[in-house]
């Protein structure tokens, strides 16, 4: 009996990762996320929130501090991570970004935007990169790429509220 209790456990240590590795291998290394909204505000009103990077922290939950190095910036989060970002292209219709960390995650950020009747309908798409299975897998359980999206929108439209009232 005690035999193959031993074996039994033996057999789900092993199984068990083996089946986790083979998931987390078959989970594609990029994703694609996008999100809009409209928006009350123009362009240069947006423009000068996306523009202030070093002013995040007072508007978007989890970002601790801001440190600008070169041509780009680091993001330190409230628990320590850091993301490195860079602009690759400023335009007048929309801005794009690389980013990174030091963990082997990178992606790209693309926000395009359009005066339209409504407001200002601005797209955010995200392409996020993850080389190591294990990583990929443990970002599918605990990270929500379109939860975190709408929590960055919603962010964004309370400082441009809050920009609004006091630029009146």
């Amino acid at each position: 009996m005690r035999l193959m209790l031993t074996s039994s456990l033996l057999l789900l240590l092993v199984l068990v990762p083996v089946m986790l590795w083979s998931m987390a291998r078959a989970l594609p290394e990029t994703t694609r996320h996008a999100a809009e909204r409209v928006l009350a505000t123009d362009v240069a009103t947006l423009r000068d929130v996306l523009d202030a990077v070093e002013d995040q922290p007072h508007w978007r939950r989890g970002v601790a501090r801001v440190e600008r190095s070169g041509d780009g910036w680091a993001e330190i989060g409230a628990r320590g991570r850091v993301l490195r970002f860079h602009w690759t292209e400023r335009a007048s219709a929309g801005y794009r970004l690389v980013f990174e960390d030091h963990h082997g995650l990178h992606g790209t950020w693309t926000a395009t935007w359009a005066s339209t009747a409504e407001g200002l309908r601005l797209r955010v798409e995200e392409s996020i990169t993850l080389r190591h299975p294990w990583s990929r897998l443990m970002a599918r359980v605990f990270f929500d790429p379109d939860a975190f999206l709408t929590e960055w929108f919603d962010d964004l439209e309370a400082e441009l509220s809050r920009r609004e009232t006091t630029n009146g």
